[in-house]
Formats: C-alpha cells, structure tokens, sequence
C-alpha cells in the first residue's frame, strides 16, 4: 500500500477511536472523573505491558526523570479536564475545542521552547481564539466549569505536546509512554480511591473499553506521523468532527447550529494552516 494512503487510513482510524472514547465516556451513568481517569492511567499500562515484556527493565531507562514526572502530571490534570467537558458538553463542542490545543502551542512555543513565532502564524492564532467565542455562542451558551474545563484542557495538552518534544530528544517513544502510565496512575489512584465502587456491567465494560482506545488511537496517530508529515495529516485529523456530530446527533439528541459550524471553521482553519506553516518554517531551517 502507497505509504501516503497508509498513514491517511491510519489518522482516519485514529481520530475514530479518540471519537469513541469520549463517546464511551458520555454513556457512562454516574461514574466519577477520578475513576475514568484511573481507568484511562491503567489503560496505558496495558498497552505498554507487552512492550515491557519484550524489552525488559532496559525500558525504564531515562535521562529525564523530571521532565517525565512533569510529563505524567500534566496528563493527569489534561484527562481529567478533559473528561469534565465531554461529559458536560455535547460531543461537536468538546471536539471542537479540544482542536485549539495546537493554538496554545504556537502561543508557548516561544517562551519555553525558543522558537521564532511570525506575524502570520500569530495572526492565525488569534483568528482561531476568535472562533472560541463563536462556539462559545454569545449570550447563549453559558459559559462555566464545563466550557472553562474543556480550555484548561487544551492548554495542558499543550504542555503535554511541549514536554513530549523536549523528551523525544533522547528517550523511546516506548519509555515515555511507559512513564506516563507509571506516573498518572500513582497520581490519579488516591483520588480515586474514595470513589471505588462497582458501578455494574455496564459501566465497568464501557470504562475498560476507553481505557484501551485512548492508548490505541494514539499509537495509531504515532505510526501515521512515521508514514507522512504532520502538516499533510493535519486536515484529515479533523474529520474527527465529522464523527462526533454524527455521534452526537444519533445517540444523544444534541443540535449542530451555525455558532459552532463557523467557530469550528475558524479553529480547524487556523490550525491547519499553523500547522503547514510550521513544518513549512522547519523544512526551510533545515
């Protein structure tokens, strides 16, 4: 199969199985944020469990133990807030400002990584802050915990891009998800302690099935960026909008209005071309 077409097929799938597991979410009934996250935390050991197998304690090995608690940390704060829009808010809306995480990224890439940011990537930026208040849905939605909580989120995924960066410099992909596992599930187990409790067969199924999908669709991600560049995959991991709104108007009932069609289009629109514009800049420097 052409590598190109391989790497497409393989952010559709991704961005299906991310859509999947805030879908899952959603239709849980009753169960607590700590728990989903716990959940998630084991989740990522399990898949890393036979990656572990194979390697041996040589996985564990890393030069930047920091940088890798600082990294675990932020995925626990992510998740959790993460969680906390999509069970809040419809499907189409979480989704969509989940997407503005790439804008947080151009705003910290200069101070904390160094790296130049130009007028035309700013302006891109501010154009898709301003798609935020579109879907924000003036003087209709109300903005609270959830909408807030769903920002803070992209803000940390941001972090999570940023640190992942600076730790793919030196460590395997496999070490750092390894330690991700590691640290948000010591992190997140004495909150979610209190909260332990069988919540039926239902639930119980539904959380070890988004368990396994965040940590698939991201080792699907992964592998399509290995195939083709970022900016070439960047349009097509967003057709996970696409699936959310399906998912959201058939399962539960929730209305797609032009508010956040043309908030959706700002955000989407900028990031793409952030992102081109990005890999643009390093083809250059390089």
């Amino acid at each position: 199969m052409n590598p190109m077409l391989r790497a497409v097929l393989l952010a559709i799938a991704a961005a299906f199985l991310f859509n999947l597991e805030t879908t899952l979410v959603k239709l849980m009934d009753g169960v607590p944020v700590a728990t989903i996250v716990l959940a998630r935390s084991v989740g990522q050991l399990a898949w890393v469990a036979p990656l572990l197998l194979a390697t041996g304690p040589d996985l564990f090995r890393t030069r930047q133990m920091p940088m890798q608690a600082l990294r675990g940390l932020l995925s626990i704060i992510c998740w959790g807030l993460y969680y906390i829009g999509f069970l809040h808010l419809t499907l189409a809306t979480a989704t969509v400002l989940a997407f503005t995480s790439v804008l947080f990224i151009t705003a910290l890439a200069g101070p904390l990584l160094g790296e130049q940011v130009g007028w035309r990537r700013w302006s891109a930026t501010l154009v898709g802050f301003a798609g935020v208040l579109l879907v924000a849905r003036p003087g209709t939605l109300q903005i609270g915990w959830p909408l807030l909580a769903s920002l803070l989120s992209a803000l940390f995924s941001a972090g999570i891009a940023i640190t992942t960066r600076k730790l793919a410099r030196t460590e395997r992909t496999g070490t750092i998800m390894l330690y991700i596992g590691l640290f948000t599930t010591a992190g997140t187990l004495p909150f979610a302690w209190g909260g332990l409790a069988w919540h039926g067969w239902e639930n119980s199924l539904l959380l070890a099935a988004m368990a396994l999908l965040g940590p698939a669709g991201m080792h699907l991600w992964i592998t399509s960026l290995r195939l083709a560049d970022a900016s070439a995959l960047a349009p097509i991991s967003y057709v996970r909008l696409v699936f959310a709104a399906t998912a959201g108007v058939v399962l539960f009932n929730e209305a797609i209005d032009g508010w956040l069609i043309a908030g959706a289009t700002l955000i989407i629109g900028s990031a793409i071309y952030i992102t081109k514009r990005g890999a643009a800049k390093a083809r250059r420097n390089a």
